[in-house]
């Protein structure tokens, strides 16, 4: 039986929002944080269904989606977990903004080597990506991969804070969102 790893670097970092695509087997996963090199994670998918969050404005700017573009300088974090067939067709499902893609994984704390897992990524070129900066990540979105990203300790979510930007790829999430932090995390 061929295996197939997929990493979240999305709302997939949160169980409760993978649950709703892969079922009750989530609780029986291992995920095990890895980094990625070789991609950047920024909000730039305008995925049809999505609709404004109006959180931290009254403009209909704030339903982008995370994404991860390649860029050889950059890296970022995510939670890699082993996926049946069956599963893997349900996520291309809920993924279909995206294509997924083959990517080196290494493991978070030693950075060794751990093979090639799939990642979701929408080119550049895709006509659900923007470059208008004027859209904002959508709410929801953020609180689930924030959380998630916590969830498996303080490094791990200071290193999704780190390695997660706006539409114009240099503005961190966390910077732009500095007074609702709080707010973003949905365990507290």
């Amino acid at each position: 039986m061929k295996k197939y790893y997929i990493v979240g670097y999305g709302t997939l970092l949160y169980a409760e929002s993978l649950q709703k695509t892969i079922g009750e087997s989530v609780r029986k996963k291992k995920y095990i944080p890895v980094i990625i090199k070789g991609f950047k994670r920024l909000f730039n998918v305008l995925p049809t269904h999505y609709k404004p969050s109006y959180k931290i404005t009254e403009l209909p700017h704030e339903k982008a989606a995370a994404n991860v573009i390649i860029s050889e300088t950059d890296k970022l974090n995510g939670l890699a977990f082993e996926v049946s067939e069956n599963e893997l067709n349900d996520l291309d499902k809920r993924e279909k903004s995206y294509k997924r893609c083959e990517a080196q994984m290494f493991d978070f704390n030693t950075g060794e080597f751990m093979g090639t897992g799939f990642i979701y990524s929408a080119a550049m070129d895709s006509d659900r990506v923007t470059k208008d900066t004027k859209f904002l990540p959508d709410w929801e979105d953020i609180s689930f991969a924030r959380t998630g990203a916590y969830r498996y300790g303080p490094s791990f979510g200071e290193t999704y804070d780190k390695t997660t930007f706006l539409v114009d790829g240099v503005t961190r999430v966390i910077d732009y969102y500095k007074d609702y932090l709080e707010e973003l995390n949905l365990d507290k």
